[in-house]
């Protein structure tokens, strides 16, 4: 750009603004007060506006922003806690937020675009979301160490009919209980069952001191309990099933990432599952 037109225009930007930015004279320009202190608040505007065009793009690609996860399951270990801690080591500007609840509630927390999205058991189908069936979980029993089935290799329902099952009030709770009664109510006596104001963690420790037993999920049987061991369940039954449900409407960039990440290792896992089953 010529000398001449950066003239005329500093000229017409100072008619509008209605102050001079420079004093002129036969040696050259020289700013006035107010022109430094335009010039330096305009370079400070210029940075700012560069630095949200930036944020700007890296939200769109889903490297920045958050995302909002709601599920019934342990993170001790297992698919989901494999899943949520690479996507954070691989996303680190990304927030990841999550909520623990029921299945139900994550499914309305869901669709009212609460979360972003829900892990739940099954294959649930939602009005206008997807699902994508992940990964599986087989059930066990928690003992306490002293019990006389805590070195059995696996046990029956019809072995525990008389316990008392220990269930968490509120989160996943209620899902066990419903579980529990369906499957204790096909011998002849009621399940005994001791709802606790309590999280996994303590429930568990709970069951350590010989307060009952509970059922739990794979993914829990993960976690450092010394005097807690955990038994399969041998009556046959199938593994529980989990899936991602999201809304088709959810254009959130960091959804997309997280779920490409997920599937990818759903993939991986049914090869190395097919792989080790062969041999």
């Amino acid at each position: 750009m010529s000398q001449s037109t950066v003239s005329r225009r500093v000229q017409l930007l100072e008619r509008r603004l209605g102050v001079p930015l420079f004093t002129r004279s036969r040696t050259g320009a020289k700013l006035t007060v107010a022109g430094a202190r335009f010039l330096q608040n305009a370079a400070f505007g210029a940075s700012h506006l560069h630095q949200a065009v930036k944020d700007m793009q890296t939200a769109h690609h889903g490297d920045t922003g958050e995302i909002r996860i709601g599920l019934m399951t342990s993170l001790a270990s297992g698919f989901l806690s494999d899943l949520v801690g690479e996507y954070h080591s691989r996303f680190l500007g990304v927030e990841v937020k999550i909520e623990e609840s029921t299945s139900e509630v994550a499914a309305a927390n869901l669709l009212s675009g609460r979360i972003d999205v829900a892990f739940l058991p099954g294959e649930p189908q939602l009005a206008g979301c997807k699902t994508v069936q992940l990964w599986t979980e087989r059930l066990f029993l928690a003992l306490p160490k002293r019990h006389l089935l805590a070195t059995a290799e696996s046990v029956s329902w019809a072995d525990v009919r008389n316990e008392t099952f220990l269930i968490p009030a509120g989160i996943a709770g209620a899902e066990l209980d419903q579980y529990l009664l369906r499957q204790l109510s096909k011998s002849d006596s009621e399940p005994r069952i001791s709802i606790q104001g309590v999280g996994r963690d303590n429930l568990l420790n709970m069951v350590g001191e010989g307060f009952g037993i509970s059922l739990i999920l794979s993914s829990t049987s993960g976690g450092a309990h010394k005097e807690v061991v955990f038994v399969p369940i041998s009556d046959g039954l199938e593994d529980i099933r989990f899936s991602a449900v999201w809304s088709a409407k959810n254009h959130n960039p960091a959804l997309k990432h997280f779920l490409d990440l997920a599937t990818g290792k759903a993939r991986w896992k049914a090869i190395v599952n097919l792989t080790d089953s062969a041999r």
